[in-house]
């Protein structure tokens, strides 16, 4: 019968530096046992426990004294809204201040050098470049226009919004002002163009990643830019917050996302909350992720046309 293998020691983490492992009294031995993976050199995860972006992080950072966590990987630690197929931690970004020597080198990590006035905090135990500073290095990657205001937006949540709701006390996360301000500081960084272009576009309020794409799309298409989130009163003086608004035509558009078909209360809510707006003389065009499909956009394109069509007509 085979020996039977000793389990890892309770401290032992998800994943972790084998300098800090070693300097809290782990023994050599215990880096070489079987349920243990090299993640890279001088880290290691435990097979069995699910992959800890954070605590990835955390290890990187043992290993990188002065290093800062920089572009997607700061944005996902801010909870900035990336697109599905952005992958933020693979590789890992990490830099540190160009006086301190070359840029950080290892397996899956991507190496950048920071100015010596770049803005960085301390947030979940790692550090990251501050927000807005986060957002302008974004413009300089491969996201999209409309992808790049979404996280801009994400930004710019209101304090009791749903986000807000979850993270208390965090939101909002910047300005424009502030993003306006690492513009101007940061004339000659990759991408200073696009975010020249794309902070134009943000707007403060915006409850989710598709709320931002939808609203820029549908600028694109050539019509007056919606207000976000804004507080409609009705004539029973009820006060409801529709996504997409044209108040002066009494024209919204509902963004419905999966949440609000799983949740039964907040199914009802939606819609108790859109036949209050249509006995008030609303037209309420709901939309779901269907919409950034190419069929799905040119029907919502025609609806919409439709509906500012019967406001000019006096429909």
């Amino acid at each position: 019968m085979p020996p039977q293998k000793r389990p890892l020691p309770d401290q032992v983490p998800s994943v972790f530096s084998t300098q800090q492992a070693l300097a809290e009294g782990l023994k050599a031995q215990h880096l070489r046992h079987p349920d243990l993976e090299v993640v890279s050199r001088g880290i290691r995860r435990q097979s069995s426990i699910p992959h800890d972006d954070l605590a990835h992080l955390a290890a990187l950072q043992d290993i990188h004294g002065l290093g800062v966590f920089t572009h997607e990987t700061a944005a996902a630690v801010w909870g900035m809204w990336l697109p599905p197929w952005c992958t933020p931690f693979d590789p890992v970004h990490v830099a540190k201040a160009r006086q301190a020597g070359p840029r950080p080198r290892r397996k899956r990590v991507q190496g950048h050098l920071l100015p010596t006035d770049a803005v960085i905090r301390r947030v979940t135990g790692v550090r990251v470049t501050g927000p807005a500073w986060t957002w302008v290095q974004l413009a300089g990657t491969d996201l999209s226009l409309e992808h790049l205001v979404a996280a801009g937006d994400s930004l710019l949540q209101s304090s009791d919004g749903p986000t807000a709701e979850r993270e208390s006390g965090m939101h909002p996360l910047s300005s424009i002002q502030n993003i306006q301000d690492v513009i101007a500081k940061r004339t000659k960084v990759k991408g200073i163009r696009r975010a020249r272009q794309a902070v134009e576009l943000l707007r403060e309020g915006a409850d989710s990643p598709q709320e931002s794409r939808l609203r820029i799309r549908i600028v694109d298409a050539g019509f007056p830019e919606p207000v976000v989130n804004p507080e409609v009163v009705l004539s029973t003086g009820e006060r409801v917050p529709p996504d997409l608004v044209w108040e002066d035509v009494k024209i919204c558009v509902q963004y419905e996302g999966d949440h609000h078909r799983s949740d039964a209360q907040q199914w009802d809510r939606d819609i108790h909350r859109d036949r209050r707006m249509q006995f008030d003389g609303w037209i309420v065009l709901r939309v779901t992720k269907q919409v950034f499909t190419r069929g799905g956009w040119d029907t919502f394109v025609r609806d919409l046309r439709r509906s500012f069509a019967s406001r000019e007509s006096g429909l």
